[in-house]
């Protein structure tokens, strides 16, 4: 059975209470993973990315699959 996956964009400030997701972005299986993740990550200065599986292409049933998380895009509120 074919596994569809898509990794959401989370923009994530805890000092403002801010957790709001931004884009969604289709997963090439047959390619890299994480360096697709990190390639969208850099693209929307996303601190968290998750990427969830479907067995269907409409994505009308969803898993999360797994968390990503980037040091180097966390929000600076507290420096």
């Amino acid at each position: 059975m074919a596994r569809y996956y898509i990794a959401v964009t989370y923009d994530v400030c805890e000092h403002n209470k801010l957790y709001e997701d931004m884009n969604e972005y289709h997963l090439d299986s047959s390619a890299d993973f994480e360096k697709q993740i990190r390639e969208f990550a850099k693209t929307d200065f996303a601190p968290l990315v998750k990427v969830y599986e479907s067995d269907t292409r409409d994505f009308e049933e969803i898993r999360l699959y797994k968390e990503y998380n980037f040091k180097e895009y966390e929000c600076g509120c507290y420096q």
